[in-house]
């Protein structure tokens, strides 16, 4: 939650909110999704930066779907593991600090540990060199307005099965301060404990029904604007935060409980 307020506070002032939510936060949809993760940089309790990772599925696709369905299909008729890396945002006061830095790492290795082919973004188009230059995101579709936060966007895209020996291309020659292949690839292996990784990382992990509740309480109209079967998907997941006895939550205009 303290990720998802800090996404709505960032956002607002950035101009992507046209209005700020009425309890202070923003998520979506594929963050109700069972392998969504949410990485956050805390320093003791308190969160300061975070992104998330978006795995794509049959019926729910990517956030990114809508501009880039074209470009995404083409990755996945091949047969490739597509990840969406969205919900970028840092405190202001900590952003001189590259507290992304810290997260890329361990999106990193969770990506290799849960063997995924491709990294999937969209940016900015102020943000693209960022991308390109430290990260080595390459371009994956061309500017277009995203609606949804009223800016344009740009999609970069990461082949897991390059991006090591490219690093190192990269960064290899550099100083150990600015060696981001060691950094990513060979520093600290043990973020992501590979003997463990199937076992938690890949089954369905939905979130804590209060969690659940709470979410969707802050945004009544996200179920009833969804497909069908996307809809009776997320129902069935989160069935006792929905309709659970104690605080009944309405439904196309039903109270349920």
């Amino acid at each position: 939650m303290q990720a998802f307020t800090v996404l709505h506070d960032v956002y607002l002032a950035s101009g992507y909110l046209s209005a700020p939510s009425p309890l202070g936060i923003s998520f979506g949809l594929h963050h109700l999704l069972p392998k969504s993760c949410v990485f956050v940089f805390k320093s003791y309790l308190t969160v300061l930066s975070t992104m998330s990772y978006i795995p794509d599925t049959k019926r729910f696709g990517l956030p990114m779907d809508d501009l880039y369905k074209p470009e995404l299909d083409t990755l996945r008729d091949s047969g490739r593991k597509v990840v969406e890396l969205g919900s970028l945002a840092t405190l202001p006061q900590r952003r001189m600090q590259n507290l992304i830095v810290f997260l890329a790492k361990a999106i990193f290795r969770y990506a290799m540990s849960t063997h995924a082919d491709d990294l999937c973004i969209m940016v900015n188009p102020k943000h693209v060199r960022f991308y390109e230059s430290i990260f080595l995101f390459e371009p994956f579709g061309e500017e277009r307005h995203y609606d949804k936060v009223n800016a344009p966007a740009v999609a970069l895209r990461v082949n897991m099965h390059k991006i090591e020996p490219s690093l190192y291309e990269a960064y290899g020659s550099t100083d150990f301060e600015t060696d981001l292949h060691s950094f990513f690839v060979k520093m600290n292996s043990h973020v992501i404990d590979e003997d463990i990784q199937l076992e938690n990382a890949e089954k369905n992990m939905p979130l804590e029904s209060e969690i659940a509740r709470s979410l969707l309480t802050a945004n009544p109209a996200l179920l009833e604007s969804l497909p069908t079967s996307q809809r009776t998907a997320l129902e069935s997941l989160y069935h006792r935060a929905l309709f659970a006895g104690q605080r009944p939550f309405l439904i196309n205009g039903a109270q349920h409980g």
